[in-house]
């Protein structure tokens, strides 16, 4: 047999493959069971010893279990002490060699020696089950009197494992259960008293585990008063000059703060209780005297703290609609947001997002948590800063923050793009008072992120355009002129350019003649009280610049903006060509320009030969899509009924479709009503109405406002729900 554990882990590590390593521990173990039956007590804790380091290594030592029996069974504190340790690691409750154990254990508990007394304590706590702690339960009670600290401190975590087991063992608990769960509620006020924080602790754990085993036991009125009284005793005692939440012995403190680790759990606790007997005590004023001290006691920027302060918050959390609560997680997050943690801003933003009443106006305390949130790297932060922007946002702070969230947009990557347009455009939708400048912002979000943008935005972008007023439509058609030229690469930008320029490029006159300046102009430069703290110019109206220019010096006295147009068309035609054999959403953007173009040539019939030859050139095009659509329209000119594809001029006076139901629009703000219709398009974006068909057959289009997202009531999953922010 070898010797020592050293030798047997110099084997194990001279070993080079897993095979040698298994050979060894097997032959090993083989040695080991041969020297069961030896009588020597070194011998002994030296194999339970190998055990215990071929248990670690995840072999199998069921064979060593009786073992473990024998050296606690020993009168030598060197073979208990391996022996207690053999029965934590290699058994576990349900082991039926424990029954053998219990005889041992009870004679430990009674051991004049204290550190034998914990020893067996320890393994109770580890590893009992309902039979042992029935045979030794009245010796558990008795050492949770000890004079001994250390023994008087696990005796009380056995009581509480003592109690989750019985607890566990039957739905409804019986007569006898009952009674001895009596017996530990009488035992908690003392045990709560108790000087040492370690005695503290455990007895806040056997109170949980009766809360929640056994709650026809608990007064819980008496309970909350005595976990006030407790925690407030914590904080004050001392009494020295480092103050109320930083006084007490320097035994418990951590970073200046004492105890943080109990405060937090009778915090924990304290919580559990108060939400149980709210209509039982006499308003919340002692529960908000309690929390106030703590908060304005806290200014040290630690873990410590923070950690405390999060758990003010949880304890409160269910009082914010009071507005003396309400106070409180304000003044907390402002703690938070001056910290260089990003875990704890990220708490601090979703502690704001469950407040009550809170409002934002540019330039105040909110306005720049927000902001300065948004421009965080920590994707997470930006994330829950624009959630929270969503929420606080109103008709006065949408232009300048629209601004913020562009900057956003393009510093964000494609999957946070994704996630956030519905967002920004659901908030456009509801707080946006002017119908242009709703389309003008999606139109930057589409040059920004127009590969990001779902479907159902651009469907509901076209839908919007539609019913907007003549003027409304000239201005965005030229609009997306304007911007185009250097966006060509974004998809949701090139769909909805073909798309309005097929339905309204006719009714444009001189692009000179259409004004298109920024609404969005007007942002915080002029609404900040504090110019001095601006921000950077936008990088968005770089977008909003001249069509390319070889089209507009070749169209210098035009009389209508068409010319312009079908030029840019056909560059547009140009790309999407290019990139077709290398980008299936370019298929896409050509069904959209062949419906565009199909339109243009009906509407528009002096330009029709070169819109047509447009179209044929995509008649071999590789896309059989392609093919067939240009081929349809070549047909539909030869027959001359390319009408079919433009609704008739009387179509566009008939009632519009209703557009979904909008959850997030302020009732006071009457929609207006429908101007126009689509009509017998290719996209089949809009159809002929019929003011007797049901809604179930009109055009179902997501508008913006489908995304809720403004919403007050408290999410499942938010941090507050269940109170988890991670």
């Amino acid at each position: 047999m070898t010797g020592s554990v050293k030798e047997l882990i110099r084997s194990i590590r001279s070993c080079k493959t897993p095979a040698e390593e298994r050979a060894v521990l097997a032959r090993e173990c083989a040695e080991i069971r041969s020297s069961i039956n030896g009588n020597s007590s070194s011998t002994r804790q030296k194999n339970i010893s190998k055990l215990l380091l071929i248990h670690l290594l995840g072999h199998s030592t069921n064979f060593g279990q009786v073992e473990c029996i024998k050296l606690i069974a020993s009168n030598k504190f060197s073979d208990k002490r391996i022996g207690y340790l053999a029965l934590n690691l290699l058994l576990n409750e349900d082991a039926e060699v424990l029954t053998l154990a219990i005889n041992s254990i009870k004679m430990d508990l009674s051991s004049a020696n204290p550190y034998i007394t914990e020893l067996a304590l320890n393994a109770l706590s580890n590893i009992g089950n309902t039979d042992m702690f029935r045979e030794l339960h009245y010796d558990i009670e008795r050492l949770m009197k000890s004079s001994t600290v250390n023994v008087r401190k696990k005796a009380i975590v056995c009581a509480a494992r003592m109690l989750r087991k019985i607890g566990q063992a039957s739905m409804i608990p019986g007569p006898d259960a009952i009674d001895l769960a009596g017996t530990y509620v009488h035992a908690v006020p003392a045990l709560l008293g108790d000087p040492n924080h370690g005695v503290v602790s455990a007895a806040l754990t056997v109170l949980s585990a009766l809360i929640d085993y056994f709650p026809m036991c608990i007064n819980y009125a008496s309970i909350y008063e005595l976990l006030v009284k407790t925690l407030n005793s914590i904080c004050n005692e001392g009494g020295n000059a480092i103050g109320i939440m930083f006084g007490g012995s320097k035994d418990y403190e951590v970073n200046g703060v004492n105890d943080p680790f109990l405060k937090s759990k009778i915090l924990q606790i304290l919580r559990n209780v108060y939400s149980k007997c709210r209509q039982q005590v006499s308003g919340n004023q002692q529960l908000y005297d309690l929390v106030n001290n703590i908060v304005k006691a806290s200014t040290l920027s630690n873990n410590a703290t923070n950690a405390l302060l999060y758990e003010c918050v949880r304890t409160i959390y269910s009082e914010f609609n009071d507005p003396k609560f309400n106070q409180l997680g304000k003044d907390i997050v402002q703690k938070f947001m001056k910290t260089n943690d990003n875990n704890i801003k990220y708490i601090a933003l979703g502690i704001l997002n469950n407040l009550m009443d809170v409002t934002m106006e540019v330039g105040d305390s909110n306005w720049n948590i927000i902001v300065q949130s948004l421009r965080q790297p920590d994707i997470s932060i930006r994330r829950r800063a624009l959630d929270v922007a969503i929420k606080l946002v109103t008709r006065e702070t949408l232009r300048p923050l629209m601004q913020h969230m562009y900057d956003f947009l393009l510093a964000a990557s494609n999957d946070l793009k994704r996630e956030s347009i519905p967002k920004i455009a659901a908030t456009l939708e509801s707080y946006s008072d002017c119908e242009y400048y709703k389309l003008e912002m999606m139109i930057k979000i589409f040059a920004t992120a127009g590969n990001c943008v779902p479907e159902a935005i651009i469907h509901s972008f076209i839908a919007s355009v539609s019913v907007a007023s003549q003027g409304t439509q000239v201005r965005v058609a030229a609009k997306l002129y304007y911007v185009i030229g250097n966006n060509m690469s974004q998809d949701a930008l090139m769909r909805v350019t073909l798309w309005c320029l097929g339905e309204y490029a006719h009714m444009v006159p001189e692009l000179s003649q259409v004004d298109v300046t920024p609404t969005y102009s007007m942002t915080a430069q002029s609404i900040e009280t504090k110019p001095a703290q601006r921000e950077s110019e936008d990088l968005i109206s770089m977008l909003d610049i001249s069509p390319l220019e070889e089209h507009t010096s070749h169209t210098q006295g035009s009389t209508g903006g068409h010319v312009q147009i079908l030029m840019m068309i056909e560059a547009l035609a140009k790309h999407i060509i290019a990139c077709s054999g290398t980008n299936t959403s370019a298929c896409t953007n050509g069904e959209y320009l062949l419906t565009c173009a199909g339109k243009l040539a009906y509407k528009l019939p002096e330009e029709r030969p070169r819109l047509m030859k447009l179209i044929r050139r995509f008649k071999k095009h590789s896309n059989i899509e392609l093919q067939q659509r240009a081929c349809e329209l070549e047909i539909l000119f030869e027959h001359d009924s390319l009408h079919v594809l433009a609704p008739s001029e009387t179509v566009y006076a008939l009632p519009v479709i209703e557009f979904a139901s909008i959850d997030l629009m302020p009732k006071t703000v009457k929609q207006q009503p429908s101007m126009s219709v689509l009509g017998g398009d290719l996209l089949q974006i809009g159809e002929e109405m019929n003011p007797k068909k049901t809604s179930e057959e009109k055009l179902s289009t997501l508008d913006f406002m489908t995304f809720d997202y403004s919403t007050k009531e408290n999410k499942a999953n938010d941090e507050f729900g269940q109170f988890d922010p991670f």
